[in-house]
């Protein structure tokens, strides 16, 4: 999980809700570096308007449910946008201080 340890604040975690889909990501990619396995959980609550994490609760900002569920949310100095297909799912954060990014490759079942 080398993206999530430029994350200082995160032993300040707010748990989960567990309302909605749960999205598991297996496969972690930090900017340019190659890829690596992880265990990284969202839950999706649209009707709360957040997306869970053990770190923190998102607040959604922008959600699109055209048949490919897209959400735009906000979290602690960065930007996530979840696009949930049928067999696939992508989550792609966007750091504020760097800036950086990480994307996550998973599922997400309801």
């Amino acid at each position: 999980m080398r993206g999530l340890a430029i994350f200082p604040l995160l032993a300040l975690a707010a748990g989960p809700a567990f309302a909605g889909p749960v999205c598991t990501f297996t496969e972690e990619c930090y900017m340019t570096l190659a890829c690596e396995e992880t265990a990284y959980d969202v839950t999706v609550d649209t009707e709360a308007g957040v997306l869970s994490t053990l770190v923190e609760d998102l607040e959604i900002l922008h959600l699109i449910d055209d048949g490919n569920r897209q959400i735009v949310a906000r979290g602690m100095g960065a930007l996530h946008m979840l696009t949930i297909g049928p067999a696939t799912s992508i989550l792609s954060v966007h750091i504020g201080t760097g800036p950086a990014a990480i994307t996550y490759y998973g599922e997400c079942r309801e």
